[in-house]
Protein backbone atom coordinates (compact mmCIF):
# COMPACT_ATOMS: atom_id res chain seq x y z
CA UNK A 1 0.00 0.00 0.00
CA UNK A 2 1.29 3.63 -0.85
CA UNK A 3 1.73 6.01 1.68
CA UNK A 4 0.08 8.43 -0.95
CA UNK A 5 -3.66 9.32 -0.29
CA UNK A 6 -6.38 9.64 -3.33
CA UNK A 7 -6.35 12.55 -4.87
CA UNK A 8 -9.55 14.06 -6.00
CA UNK A 9 -8.73 17.03 -8.11
CA UNK A 10 -11.59 19.28 -10.11
CA UNK A 11 -14.21 15.72 -9.04
CA UNK A 12 -11.49 13.65 -10.60
CA UNK A 13 -10.20 10.91 -9.00
CA UNK A 14 -6.20 9.83 -8.84
CA UNK A 15 -4.94 6.81 -7.40
CA UNK A 16 -1.14 6.84 -5.55
CA UNK A 17 0.28 5.26 -8.69
CA UNK A 18 -0.31 8.07 -11.04
CA UNK A 19 1.45 10.61 -9.11
CA UNK A 20 4.35 7.67 -9.07
CA UNK A 21 4.53 7.37 -12.36
CA UNK A 22 5.14 11.23 -12.73
CA UNK A 23 7.85 11.47 -10.52
CA UNK A 24 9.29 8.42 -12.20
CA UNK A 25 9.11 9.92 -15.61
CA UNK A 26 10.91 13.55 -14.53
CA UNK A 27 13.29 11.50 -12.84
CA UNK A 28 13.35 9.35 -16.18
CA UNK A 29 13.79 12.95 -18.46
CA UNK A 30 16.37 13.52 -16.23
CA UNK A 31 18.56 11.12 -16.54
CA UNK A 32 18.11 10.30 -20.30
CA UNK A 33 19.27 14.03 -20.29
CA UNK A 34 23.00 13.08 -18.68
CA UNK A 35 23.31 10.42 -20.16
CA UNK A 36 22.92 11.50 -23.77
CA UNK A 37 25.35 14.13 -23.76
CA UNK A 38 28.00 12.08 -21.78
CA UNK A 39 28.30 9.68 -24.70
CA UNK A 40 27.67 6.65 -22.39
CA UNK A 41 24.42 6.14 -24.35
CA UNK A 42 26.50 5.49 -27.01
CA UNK A 43 27.10 2.16 -25.99
CA UNK A 44 23.89 0.85 -25.36
CA UNK A 45 23.19 -1.90 -27.96
CA UNK A 46 19.36 -1.62 -27.72
CA UNK A 47 18.49 2.43 -27.06
CA UNK A 48 14.38 1.53 -26.75
CA UNK A 49 15.09 -2.00 -24.69
CA UNK A 50 17.58 0.31 -22.37
CA UNK A 51 14.66 2.65 -21.69
CA UNK A 52 12.41 0.67 -21.33
CA UNK A 53 14.31 -0.84 -18.41
CA UNK A 54 15.44 2.23 -17.21
CA UNK A 55 12.09 3.58 -16.42
CA UNK A 56 11.09 0.31 -14.63
CA UNK A 57 13.79 0.54 -12.52
CA UNK A 58 13.04 4.22 -11.76
CA UNK A 59 9.38 3.20 -10.84
CA UNK A 60 10.43 0.68 -8.83
CA UNK A 61 12.80 2.86 -6.90
CA UNK A 62 10.03 5.85 -6.60
CA UNK A 63 7.16 3.14 -5.58
CA UNK A 64 9.64 1.48 -2.87
CA UNK A 65 10.37 5.13 -1.81
CA UNK A 66 6.33 6.30 -1.21
CA UNK A 67 5.83 2.69 -0.03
Amino acid sequence: MSVLPVMVLFGLSFPPIFFEIIVSLLLFWLVRKVLVPTGLYDLVWHPALFNTALFCCLFWLVTRLFA
